[in-house]
């Protein structure tokens, strides 16, 4: 597999109202909860494979990516560490929904799916090819784009690749992720 285009324009995104660009797994990167572990920091471990969540409002560039505004493509932390850069989203697909974590109003198409949390009252979101992590996804909160889809992603589940070229950027926080 080779690079991904690091320009946002590369990318598609939707137009028709309501539309969306979820998609469902199509699993292609597999390792054991021990590779994982071994591959990823503690912290990033538990946000990709044990659904935690990092804290919101705190953790600002280069700790995360809240407010985060260079242009370019956010791949997948687990499928990176495991040698593979699946394009999530892009910087045009961000946009600052005030949440406390990253916010993005669609992803790259396919690459990441949505299934109900286990209590039912949430979507969660994941990455299409190694099932990992996210965050969650709402709707109906009228932020104005068509897909009316805001995606909460934690930092920790996304690795930056800057659309100028240069090494791949990880968010720095090494702190506590709950649940």
């Amino acid at each position: 597999m080779g690079e991904p285009s690091r320009d946002p324009a590369a990318y598609e995104v939707p137009k028709a109202k309501g539309s969306t660009h979820l998609g469902a797994a199509s699993v292609t990167v597999r390792m054991s909860e021990k590779e994982w572990s071994d591959k990823l920091r503690t912290n990033v471990f538990k946000v990709l494979r044990k659904k935690a969540t990092e804290p919101g409002h705190r953790i600002k560039f280069p700790q995360g990516f809240d407010d985060h505004n260079d242009s370019g493509i956010y791949i997948c932390a687990g499928c990176f560490a495991a040698g593979q850069q699946v394009p999530l989203y892009t910087s045009s697909m961000k946009f600052d929904c005030g949440c406390g974590w990253p916010g993005f109003w669609t992803n790259v198409q396919g690459a990441v799916y949505e299934q109900r949390d286990a209590d039912g009252r949430r979507c969660e979101i994941l990455c299409s090819k190694c099932e990992g992590h996210m965050g969650h996804v709402f709707r109906g909160e009228g932020f104005g784009y068509c897909t009316d889809e805001r995606h909460c992603v934690n930092s920790l589940s996304l690795v930056f690749l800057p659309a100028k070229g240069g090494e791949a950027v990880a968010p720095s926080y090494t702190g506590p992720v709950f649940g």
